[in-house]
């Protein structure tokens, strides 16, 4: 583990409230936070809305996410994880630098995710959806695999959130050192 650094990754439907809690976590954990959508908004201004961006957002993202890691910081992504790829590349990453990767899952209940929805303001990108329709031709697209991350009902105030996703940060790194100590004698007494 490099100086106690986490790689926090953000899950979660639209309007569920990952932009809010990721930038609460940054915050608390004085790390840096990488949006994803800001990134691919970034490289549509440049280059325009090539079928390629919506990759080259990832790519770069993947990109900043190394290099925080490189120099034993935390990190905290904002992205939806929609895709199961992303969630690997990610697992693997924070496995490259051995740190300990958690995944903060955003939920709310229906009603509360529509009036988020409905009511954003100043859209971060195109991309952000702002509307339960939008929202319900989108979610198809949303893969459904076992993150083994953390739940949050963002729907609870923020403060009941953020000290839900720090105490599990804390218990992620003592299950660590925990793990890596064990290790450690196990070998002496090879």
């Amino acid at each position: 583990m490099q100086n106690g650094s986490t790689f926090v990754l953000m899950r979660g439907f639209p309007g569920t409230g990952k932009s809010t809690i990721a930038r609460a976590i940054a915050a608390a954990l004085h790390a840096p936070l990488i949006d994803r959508d800001i990134l691919r908004q970034k490289a549509v201004n440049l280059f325009g809305n090539l079928p390629q961006v919506g990759r080259f957002s990832y790519e770069l993202m993947f990109a900043l996410v190394e290099e925080q890691l490189r120099l034993g910081l935390s990190v905290v992504v904002d992205t939806p994880l929609t895709y199961r790829t992303t969630y690997e590349q990610a697992k693997e990453l924070a496995r490259s630098f051995q740190t300990p990767m958690l995944v903060v899952h955003c939920q709310c209940p229906p009603e509360v995710q529509r009036r988020r929805l409905e009511g954003r303001k100043g859209k971060v990108s195109e991309f952000q959806i702002t509307s339960w329709e939008e929202w319900m031709q989108w979610k198809p697209r949303f893969e459904n695999f076992d993150d083994g991350g953390c739940v949050i009902d963002t729907s609870n105030p923020l403060d009941d959130s953020l000290a839900k996703v720090m105490r599990t940060i804390h218990q992620l790194h003592h299950q660590q050192q925990y793990s890596t100590s064990k290790n450690c004698s196990d070998q002496s007494r090879i």
